[in-house]
Parts: C-alpha cells; sequence; structure tokens
C-alpha cells in the first residue's frame, strides 16, 4: 500500500505555485517544549497546562511563548533565510502550529502546517512547518510510532514532495523519554526505530532515487542502539554503503555539543539523520554540505537568551516554576546544497 502511495504521489502533478529551485536549502527541527493552548481537551492529560492548574497557564504566557519561538527561528534563519521544512515536536494542536506560522517574525516565510492527532495521552504531537514556496508537497500521513498498539506515544508524521525539483520524503518522530529510567524505557525506543527503519525501506523500495530525512526528538544519544543498530544510522561518511543511513549529528555530539541537558551533563538527544543519496549522488544533485565554513554537516542553533548559564536551555518551566525561556532544548539544522 505505500509503495502505490508514494508511486502516485510523485506520479501526479501539484496544483501549488510554481516553486523556483535554489542552490540552497536549510532543512530544522525543534522541540518546542510543550505548546499547549489554553483550552481544556476531555481527551487528554492536558491539565497541567490550563488557567486553573498550578503553572497557570494563561493566554499571555502563551502569546509569550509563541514569540519567544518564532524570535528564534527568526534568527536562526539570519545566514540563510527561513528553513524550507521545519520539524515540530510537543505541538498540541493543528491550531497551535498555525499560530506559531502567524507570528509577525515569521510571517514573512508563508509556512503551512501539517498535523495530526496521534494517541498520546498528553495530547502532544509532531509535525511541520514548511514553505510552499520552497517545498511542492504532495502527500502526507501519520504513521503508529510501533507495532505494538498498546504503546501510547506520538505518532511518526510524513511529509513528502519535492524540493529543488528532487524528490524528497521526510519523517518526523519524538520517541519515549527516559523518564523511569533508561533500561526500562529503551525498548520503547528501539521498537519506535525498528518502525522507522521499516517506512525508509519501504519507501526506498517504492522508489529508489528517493532522498529521505529523519528528523526528531529521539531521546537517546547518536552512539545509543536504538540510532546505532536498530535504525542502523552511521556516524562517519567512510562507512556509508549503498541503503545506509547516515547520522551527521554524530560528529555534533563528539565534538561535545548538545541540545538538552539533564543532571548537568549536555545531550544530543535531537538528530536529523539522512539517507546516503543526500551524501553520495550527482554533482549539480542535492546534497548534505557543510554548515556555518565547518567540517560539520550538522548544527545546534544556541543565542544566550536560549540558555541558562551551566544549567542549559532556559526552559519555558521548571517543574511548576515559569522561567519564561523559549524550550528545555535547543533546535538543530542541516544544510542541502548543490555544491
Amino acid at each position: 500500500m505505500l509503495r502505490l502511495l508514494i508511486l502516485l504521489a510523485f506520479a501526479i502533478p501539484s496544483l501549488a505555485a510554481v516553486v523556483i529551485p535554489r542552490d540552497r536549502y536549510v532543512v530544522a527541527f525543534y522541540n518546542v517544549e510543550n505548546l499547549f493552548d489554553t483550552i481544556n481537551d476531555p481527551h487528554t492529560a492536558d491539565e497541567d497546562m490550563l488557567p486553573l492548574s498550578d503553572r497557570r497557564w494563561n493566554t499571555a504566557k502563551y502569546r509569550a511563548k509563541l514569540s519567544g519561538l518564532a524570535r528564534v527561528v527568526a534568527d536562526m534563519s539570519e545566514a540563510e533565510g527561513f528553513p524550507a521544512v521545519i520539524g515540530i515536536a510537543e505541538a498540541e494542536t493543528r491550531a497551535v502550529l498555525e499560530d506559531l506560522a502567524a507570528e509577525p517574525s515569521l510571517a514573512a516565510a508563508g509556512y503551512a502546517v501539517c498535523h495530526y492527532d496521534s494517541p498520546d495521552d498528553r495530547g502532544m504531537d509532531v509535525g511541520f512547518l514548511y514553505r510552499p514556496d520552497l517545498f511542492e508537497t504532495e502527500g502526507s500521513r501519520a504513521y503508529r510510532a510501533t507495532d505494538d498498539d498498546d504503546i501510547r506515544t506520538r505518532d511518526h508524521v510524513a511529509l513528502w514532495g519535492r524540493l529543488g525539483g528532487e524528490r524528497f520524503f521526510f519523517l518526523v518522530v519524538h520517541w519515549p523519554s527516559r523518564r523511569g529510567g533508561v533500561r526500562f524505557t529503551a525498548p520503547l525506543r528501539e521498537a519506535c526505530a525498528r518502525r522507522v527503519r521499516a517506512i525508509v525501506d519501504s519507501v526506498r523500495r517504492a522508489d529508489g532515487g528517493v532522498k529521505i530525512v529523519v528528523m526528531g526528538d529521539m531521546n537517546d544519544n547518536a552512539s545509543d542502539r536504538s540510532i546505532a543498530e536498530v535504525l542502523g544510522a552511521v556516524g562517519r561518511e567512510r562507512r556509508l554503503r549503498d541503503g545506509s543511513i547516515y547520522n551527521p549529528f554524530a560528529a555534533v555530539k563528539r565534538s561535545g555539543r548538545g541540545t538538552t541537558v539533564y543532571d548537568r551533563r549536555w545531550n544530543l538527544y535531537d538528530n536529523i539523520v539522512v539517507s546516503d543519496n543526500l551524501v553520495r549522488c550527482d554533482d549539480g544533485a542535492l546534497r548534505l554540505v557543510r554548515v556555518d565554513g565547518s567540517a560539520r554537516k550538522g548544527a545546534v542553533f544556541r543565542r544566550d537568551y536560549m540558555t541558562v548559564r551551566r544549567l542549559g536551555p532556559r526552559p519555558t518551566f521548571r517543574g511548576a516554576e515559569y522561567v519564561g525561556g523559549c524550550s528545555d532544548h535547543l533546535p538543530i539544522y542541516i544544510v542541502l546544497g548543490r555544491e
């Protein structure tokens, strides 16, 4: 079924506006930490993010959070322009993503939204913001996170179409957290990784030329079993083989950088991995290129206002205490170019 879906999607001409190819595109991912509205959803456990909760979540705090997140994306866009595609984690509804896209500092990007409700108990979902002037979308869908229906966690969401005239398949994920202990929760993340690998392999069988980007908060570092073994994302280009998946953030982690802090230690749980044909491809085709003149092909975006000295990213809440920061994660990004 997936094979037919993908083949039909790439075969049917898009009705979107004409997209003008560029030489460089930014693809980003951002865990926006509890981007909830202030309205009670009786079907989810969103009680912590309501006006009468201990956190006293209200419209003013919600608007301040939207403004802060939009500032981060706008600042990240200074060098290369607004990202063509941004994967988002911890968004409660489609409406909150639409509110984020409508923020004045992001309005010029004209972001469209891709979102599906998932079975997560708290109602936290993943989704995309994407620029229709750069990415010609041809389809989307949600996948259950694992083959086990008893595991209630965020769905994986796919978005596919053409970027710079080339076929792309994007997948955004948010795997189960480590709460309860690493050993106890690792099998849950490995089950998600197994599902993602099956999706990637199925897409490749349907279209061997499509370029694949998987991004998300995987709640594991690049060297952990879920990513390195089950997903099979290699961390060094020289180990790439046909059909491999490459994780440029393995090198970022080895350099000591991270996106979130636990027990005063930086971790890089946020990753963007790509198919081998984005690393080894014909001249003139879009490929993974170096970021900011460095040797690395992945980057963590960080500014002083986004962090608390020695404590990591400035969160919106620390427990029930309102801190007023953007998120407890820093965003990450890659650059695709024709160099």
